[in-house]
Parts: C-alpha cells; sequence; structure tokens
C-alpha cells in the first residue's frame, strides 16, 4: 500500500471503529490509523502486510 492508498484507507478507520466494541480490535485500529497517517504522509513510503 503507497501514500495514496494509505490517505484514502485512513478515512474509514472511523467507520470500522463505530463497528467494533472489542477494546483490542479498537486498539489495533488505533494502531492501524497510526501507521497509515505515517504512511500517507511520507512520500515514496509503503505499508506491507504479513500474508501481501
Amino acid at each position: 500500500m503507497n501514500e495514496q492508498e494509505a490517505a484514502a484507507a485512513i478515512q474509514e478507520i472511523d467507520d470500522l471503529k463505530q463497528r467494533c466494541g472489542d477494546e483490542r480490535q479498537l486498539a489495533a485500529l488505533d494502531d492501524l490509523a497510526r501507521m497509515l497517517g505515517e504512511c500517507a504522509v511520507t512520500p515514496g513510503s509503503y505499508l506491507w502486510f504479513a500474508g501481501d
């Protein structure tokens, strides 16, 4: 996922958080939002996820 894709994906975090009630899921979404935000503001960066 490049910085443009990360910027698009971060916009979906709030909707996902509303669908989660579990604290662990919310914490994971917070972590994901942080990583997406860092990627989105760093030109040329990529996020790679296990299994990709």
